[in-house]
């Protein structure tokens, strides 16, 4: 019998990662066989869920050491392993501050734990993100296959995070066809709607109603070396801005911090599912005042779309 495929499907933040092991879990969001009653993806093994935070320390040790490297859940479906990693629980050996969690710098440190071991075949880079438009996508849910980096401390200003390995300022794209990409996609099959309507609605400025934002063209920005979220609204802005100077800024449909990260990591066809929380430049009005309600939800509408591909992509490998 031939090995199964190995599938990642890597969260950023832990408060991302949990929704989504809520939706894969539970058998009223995941997609779930009718004749033989049983959930598609089945209960994964091993499981490592839920994950309790570590206690808060002040300081980090010189050198901090990665904490194991060991996955959230992995899913035994026919042809594949899904693997679903979070990249916090990585960097637990660090002080739950923005500064060190939001290091681009110390998130690609130890990214390749998660790579290591056998050949990956298929990489999802998970997270929520901004919608750089003024009409509003929150609860949304993007997906995309390409991604272009833009460095917000070029000269190493920010000590706290100095990733230059880049590339920056060009689009990368990804191995994964666009009938390929078509087919993982393409969920609501129904004309009743059967997989956005399991979207939860966020509290702050929703799309009505939210939607699933999908084209094999379109490109998740990532705005790097930012660990200051008080600057985010302007280092966003610059990397719209250099996207803007080279592409058609219309393809630009996500802007977060790590999916970038996640990309570099391999080679394997990629897609990145962004739930969105605000559009890029509102943070302020439409995060800040909810960030539980807001990111959980977005993350969650983000499983949703996340758990339903997972049987497509899958056949892509039978």
């Amino acid at each position: 019998m031939a090995a199964k495929k190995r599938v990642l499907l890597v969260a950023n933040k832990w408060w991302e990662c949990d929704p989504l092991m809520f939706v894969l879990l539970n058998d009223s969001a995941r997609p779930f066989d009718k004749d033989s009653h049983t959930s598609i993806l089945g209960w994964p093994k091993p499981l490592n869920h839920p994950h309790k935070r570590p206690p808060k320390i002040a300081q980090p040790p010189p050198h901090p050491p990665s904490i194991s490297a060991v996955p959230r859940a992995v899913f035994e479906l026919p042809a594949t392993a899904v693997e679903v990693w979070c990249i916090s629980n990585l960097l637990e050996k660090y002080p739950d501050k923005t500064i060190f969690q939001s290091s681009s710098e110390v998130k690609a440190h130890y990214l390749p734990n998660i790579f290591a071991g056998l050949q990956v075949d298929f990489v999802i880079a998970f997270g929520t993100a901004g919608y750089p438009s003024e009409e509003t996508q929150n609860g949304g849910v993007v997906v995309g296959s390409r991604i272009f980096m833009h460095n917000g401390h070029p000269n190493g200003e920010n000590k706290h995070s100095n990733w230059q390995k880049g590339p920056f300022d060009s689009i990368l794209e990804s191995g994964i066809s666009s009938d390929d990409f078509n087919q993982i996609t393409k969920i609501e099959t129904s004309p009743k709607p059967a997989v956005m309507n399991r979207f939860i609605v966020p509290p702050l400025n929703p799309a009505q109603p939210a939607k699933l934002i999908a084209k094999h063209d379109f490109v998740g920005l990532g705005t790097v070396n930012v660990t200051d979220y008080s600057e985010y609204e302007e280092k966003d802005r610059e990397a719209l801005d250099a996207f803007a100077g080279k592409y058609e800024i219309s393809k630009a449909k996500s802007m977060e911090t790590t999916h970038g990260l996640i990309r570099v990591q391999s080679e394997a066809p990629f897609i990145f599912i962004s739930g969105i929380t605000d559009r890029v430049g509102h943070f302020a009005e439409e995060v800040k005042d909810r960030p539980y309600a807001q990111n959980t939800t977005a993350a969650h509408n983000a499983g949703i779309v996340a758990a339903w591909m997972l049987p497509r992509i899958d056949e892509l490998f039978s």
